[in-house]
């Protein structure tokens, strides 16, 4: 039985090509004299035909088709895909106008002619009159318009899956 392995180790070296000339050759001269190792030889070499068989190649032209085909194509980067840069810019632009709007607002309601007083910072906050920004009519407006914006918002996203 070691005996049967040792023949096919030797056989699997022989038809693989890990021998050197002095193994190749002995190998060679037992397979044309014994018909064990003939025998041996021939199931391994059809095993080995079996296994790997010989692979065709592409022509050229398949290979330069197939990369002018991929030089054509041009790979978007993946946060252009994500982030669309005016929905960004119009959100910073929201929060700069509110941050304006409520330091002029703070600006022109302060009575700069009064003394500071120790107890408090120089700046008297029952002076912000802020119900007044907030009327019934301001505050419709603000309703309407977040509602107008919600709709679009939905008719892009149903756009989108319905060209998708």
């Amino acid at each position: 039985m070691k005996h049967d392995e040792e023949i096919e180790m030797l056989l699997w070296d022989y038809i693989d090509g890990n021998c050197n000339e002095a193994e190749q050759k002995r190998i060679a001269d037992l397979i044309a004299g014994d018909t064990e190792w003939k025998q041996k030889f021939e199931e391994l070499s059809a095993l080995h035909q079996n296994i790997h068989p010989e692979l065709e190649q592409a022509s050229m032209r398949f290979t330069k088709n197939v990369m002018e085909a991929v030089a054509k194509t041009q790979i978007a980067p993946a946060t252009k895909k994500y982030i669309n840069p005016y929905i960004v810019r119009g959100i910073a632009a929201l929060f700069i106008v509110l941050i304006i709007a409520v330091l002029v607002y703070a600006l022109f309601t302060v009575n700069w002619n009064t003394a500071a007083s120790a107890s408090s910072a120089g700046f008297d906050t029952s002076k912000l009159h802020l119900h007044n920004l907030f009327n019934s009519n301001a505050v419709y407006t603000f309703i309407l318009i977040n509602i107008m914006l919600g709709l679009l918002f939905m008719d892009s996203i149903f756009r989108r899956k319905k060209l998708s």
